[in-house]
């Protein structure tokens, strides 16, 4: 499976989310396919990188984007904090509203900024390392 099958699959769900348990598995497929995305090509690009952390890989990645000099891996690791904490609120916040700062929004909203976010994701990817990872692409974690 490719990661940007989970990417593709949270669109389908947002494109039809008609409640609040749809909106939050969205924006967690959202994450996922591009967590893993960026995760499959970080190590393309940085193929002696050691592995991730099993219990902290989502920060480690996000610090190892954010490590580089190249403004393309800085973008990357600010979207994708963005990203995972819009993910952390709409798996552990389950009383609503959710909230921006301290702008609450409605699930429907909170999930159009989810998908708005992920875009400009993939697309800083795509700046970053051009090509859609392969089918059955693995993340080192140790």
């Amino acid at each position: 499976m490719k990661p940007l099958d989970f990417y593709r699959l949270g669109l389908d769900v947002a494109d039809n989310a008609d409640n609040e348990p749809q909106q939050r598995m969205a924006v967690g497929r959202l994450y996922y396919g591009l967590h893993h995305e960026a995760c499959c090509r970080f190590f393309r690009e940085n193929v002696n990188s050691p592995p991730l952390g099993r219990g902290s890989r989502h920060i480690q990645l996000q610090t190892r984007f954010n490590s580089s000099d190249d403004p393309r891996s800085k973008h990357v690791a600010q979207l994708l904090n963005d990203l995972r904490l819009l993910r952390v609120q709409a798996d552990y916040e389950i009383v609503p509203p959710f909230t921006v700062g301290t702008i609450p929004l409605s699930g429907k909203q909170f999930l159009v900024l989810a998908v708005r976010r992920a875009h400009w994701l993939l697309v800083a990817l795509e700046n970053y390392s051009p090509g859609e990872a392969e089918d059955g692409c693995r993340c080192p974690v140790a």
